[in-house]
């Protein structure tokens, strides 16, 4: 018996008890009466509902013989108190049996669209099996929008869930009369999205107006993150408990006011998957003409990708189809995200025609199967292996399932020639008067290079975490010692040139990428300035300490003159940008979406904020001369001068034949940085056609080397200047002398600045040395601890090699070290979280009864 109908007879019990003390006061009959019939039909009332519902015939049998004393008194008229005595004890006997009736609860599930059902059914599963429970299944309707016609289309998902649920049509279904004591939903925005809205009678807030117990299970799986969005929905408002996949998932809401809300249990999807997989379930009669006995890959299309990298997506998945049509090892098994096409139509609809051909083409050419089937768990445990995006929660789907997993870069749109694989993209380099040191973003490693023979040469592998990302890339030197400033590791390292050995510096930030951009020294303090984070992180050499200075760039945040919305998106493409420029103690930062400088003084670590040029301004590139601090307006590229002294400024407009672009979805960046020749500056070019040179005497500003960088704004193996800088590499190697490399070919130049020539190279690794380097090595790897375990696709490892190794299974070591990283992305991995959150929500219950 539900509590809360127990909870009412309970009462209407005691207040029967009430009455009875009314009746020993009262002698005549016409007051007498009315209280014993009101006595004996609530009685009748409890009696059969408890009878309706077959429980405890005994408990009816008191009440019977309850109504029969009732009856008596009423002939008798007259009342003793022997007889009160009598009617209190069936009344004791009743409460006591009906306390006894063992509770049972009201659980309604409640998802909208049928292909996340996947984020609720082992829930559901749990609840079902539960003798205790009253399980229903009641679908909502939703909205999707049509920009076509712009309007909003009603939807019902109820008739696509599978035979074994029991749906009830939400128009039958009396939430508010039922009152349930547990509801679970999966849509956490309410009115907030602009695809897809579920019903306003069924926003979080009028579901929580009619049931004991709100809970949000997200229906996504993540690396173990929750991001900035997903922590800023209305659903937080309104409910009372929050499954997220994992302690790390939890300590992501630790500012939020719902903190104490969220239990770290698991995801269903996940229990999902593990549950099939164990089940091996079979291919569908209809799709076994077109796989055959191939290996299968799902190619999963996500929303994120298609916003971001539009048309470039499109031809993403055109090569990736023209790849597999080439060989018969493998299939695809494509499928769209569910929301993808009303995304589309919604807010890229000039992308629908070249979206349906595509599909057609998929089709007619039998690349595959086009999954349109609502269980994406079925997918997952049929196919062999996972490409498509890194963020999609499908990704860590496959991780769960201990299937190999191949991220997609979204750029690489046609073969490479083999040589290109040897080429270093170098992101910083340090000189000693012996040998220049480099690092790259393509491997943990880090290289010399002789200048005079234009040779690189690999040196040391830096350490175990990310091998082919960006780990390390920036450096610095300080004693003989190479400091490497930690980007997508947890630990910044030092190379002792004298050993030849790579040490860590252990910091105490836990167990984060430190995302740390560039590293700068002061004597023996070693500096490593953000990239995305908020924190400059201070390393003394001396001492071996740390100290880590986060309030100076808290408030270069909070003067943003652009707006969350630029940060938020400077963050998904990868960084803010600070720019730096040292000047005896002080260190000048500049940030690319403010108009404010930070002076930090390195030898106390005390700061100031100093405003230049109007509001809207920001900068990125920073030089200072000692006399002036130059600066490039990060969204027009003009160069200001200031003058820290008398605070007055002068700004140098670009020429005439300069141009620069947007990146996609709306960051600019002109310059990349600034640099100081003493009696030039040059501009290194970001979304931009050139560098700029500028005589500081004269003011002119002109056009430099512009020949090398003609082919900037064209489209080049995996460089598409609407994504990538056309350079990410500039620095001063003496005071006559530039180093710079192009993005879309690695070509390097060393630069006479007066002169104004160039000596062109590619920085290029030799046969031997790049065998070295990828000796051993399969590509896939964990970027951090708490993400997933994939290959990047690259010029080093490409889609045709993943096949090819999937296809001889040639993976299986790195099955067996996937699985091991498992137990960071979610908590009960093996299937169990499902039975774990039923269990607690149980318990909840039983303890408030």
């Amino acid at each position: 018996m539900r509590v809360s109908v127990k909870d009412q007879f309970v009462v209407l019990l005691n207040d029967m008890k009430q009455l009875h003390i009314l009746l020993e006061n009262l002698t005549e009959d016409e007051q007498i009466l009315p209280i014993l019939t009101a006595c004996q039909q609530t009685a009748i009332t409890i009696g059969e509902t408890i009878e309706n519902n077959e429980e405890n015939v005994d408990i009816v049998e008191i009440l019977e013989e309850y109504c029969e004393q009732v009856y008596l008194l009423v002939q008798l008229g007259v009342i003793l108190t022997a007889d009160i005595s009598t009617l209190n004890e069936l009344i004791d006997k009743a409460e006591r049996m009906i306390r006894g009736i063992p509770n049972t609860y009201h659980a309604v599930f409640m998802p909208y669209k049928a292909s996340m059902w996947d984020s609720l059914e082992s829930i559901w599963l749990a609840c079902k099996n539960d003798k205790r429970c009253e399980c229903h299944v009641v679908p909502i309707p939703y909205f999707e929008y049509n920009a076509g016609e712009n309007k909003w289309e009603e939807c019902y998902d109820g008739e696509l869930f599978d035979s074994d649920i029991s749906v009830i049509h939400y128009e039958r279904y009396d939430l508010k009369g039922i009152n349930p004591d547990i509801a679970y939903i999966h849509n956490p925005y309410d009115r907030q999205n602009r695809v897809i809205n579920v019903h306003p009678a069924f926003y979080s807030e009028r579901i929580k107006q009619h049931v004991n117990k709100l809970v949000y299970v997200p229906y996504y799986v993540t690396q173990g993150f929750l991001s900035w969005d997903q922590l800023r929905l209305p659903v937080y408002d309104n409910i009372d408990y929050m499954i997220v996949q994992s302690e790390y998932a939890k300590s992501y809401c630790k500012d939020m006011p719902f903190y104490h809300k969220v239990l770290p249990l698991g995801s269903p999807k996940i229990d999902k998957v593990v549950r099939l997989c164990n089940e091996r379930i079979e291919i569908p009669s209809e799709w076994e003409d077109v796989l055959g006995n191939k290996k299968t890959l799902m190619l999963n299309t996500s929303v994120n990708c298609l916003l971001h990298d539009g048309e470039v997506y499109l031809e993403k998945i055109k090569y990736i189809c023209e790849i597999v049509t080439g060989q018969d090892k493998v299939a695809l098994i494509w499928r769209p995200h569910p929301l993808l096409r009303a995304t589309i139509e919604s807010m890229r609809p000039h992308l629908l025609e070249a979206y349906n051909a595509m599909i057609a083409y998929f089709i007619q050419n039998q690349i595959g199967v086009f999954d349109n089937t609502p269980d994406i768990s079925r997918t997952v445990a049929i196919a062999d292996g996972y490409i498509g995006e890194e963020s999609s929660s499908v990704l860590n789907l496959f991780a769960a399932a201990g299937k190999p997993i191949f991220v997609l870069n979204n750029h690489i749109i046609e073969e490479d020639v083999e040589e290109n694989r040897r080429k270093v993209h170098i992101t910083d380099m340090a000189k000693q008067p012996d040998t220049i040191w480099l690092v790259s973003n393509r491997y943990n490693s880090l290289f010399s290079l002789d200048l005079d023979k234009k040779k690189v040469r690999w040196e040391e592998k830096v350490g175990e975490q990310s091998k082919w990302g960006v780990a390390y890339s920036s450096i610095t030197i300080s004693d003989k010692n190479i400091y490497l400033s930690p980007y997508n590791v947890v630990n910044p390292m030092v190379y002792h040139t004298d050993s030849r050995k790579i040490d860590a510096l252990h910091t105490d930030l836990g167990e984060e990428n430190l995302q740390c951009r560039h590293a700068v020294a002061y004597g023996s303090r070693i500096f490593y300035l953000p990239g995305i984070g908020h924190t400059i992180i201070e390393y003394n050499a001396s001492t071996s300490s740390f100290v880590y200075h986060s309030t100076c760039i808290r408030e270069l945040e909070e003067t943003m003159a652009i707006g969350e919305e630029f940060i938020k998106e400077m963050i998904i493409q990868g960084e803010k940008t600070y720019g730096y420029a040292m000047s005896g103690a002080d260190l000048w930062i500049s940030a690319a979406y403010t108009n404010y400088v930070l002076r930090f003084c390195m030898v106390d670590g005390t700061y100031s904020l100093h405003p230049i040029g109007e509001r809207r301004k920001c900068y990125s590139g920073i030089a200072m001369d000692g006399r002036y601090l130059w600066l490039t307006e990060t969204h027009s590229g003009d160069i200001v001068r200031w003058n820290p002294f008398a605070n007055d400024i002068i700004e140098y407009s670009m020429p005439e034949e300069f141009r620069f672009w947007h990146r996609k979805a709306f960051r600019t960046l002109v310059h990349r940085s600034l640099i100081d020749m003493g009696q030039w500056l040059i501009t290194i070019p970001g979304f931009s056609n050139s560098m700029v040179k500028l005589e500081k005497e004269t003011g002119r500003v002109s056009m430099f080397l512009e020949d090398f960088w003609k082919e900037s704004d064209k489209k080049q193996k995996d460089y598409n200047p609407e994504f990538h800088l056309s350079s990410e590499f500039g620095v001063k190697i003496d005071k006559d002398f530039v180093m710079v490399q192009r993005s879309y070919d690695d070509a390097a130049a060393i630069i006479d600045v007066e002169e104004e020539t160039a000596d062109i190279f590619y920085p290029m690794l030799s046969e031997e040395d790049f065998n070295r380097l990828i000796e051993g090595e399969d590509g896939f790897e964990k970027i951090g601890k708490h993400y997933s375990f994939f290959r990047r696709e690259s010029r080093i490892f490409s889609f045709e090699d993943f096949i090819n190794d999937l296809a001889q299974g040639r993976l299986q070591e790195a099955k067996k070290r996937q699985l091991q990283e498992l137990s960071d992305l979610a908590a009960n991995p093996n299937g169990t979280c499902g039975i774990k959150v039923h269990e607690y929500m149980m318990d909840i219950l039983e303890q408030e009864k």
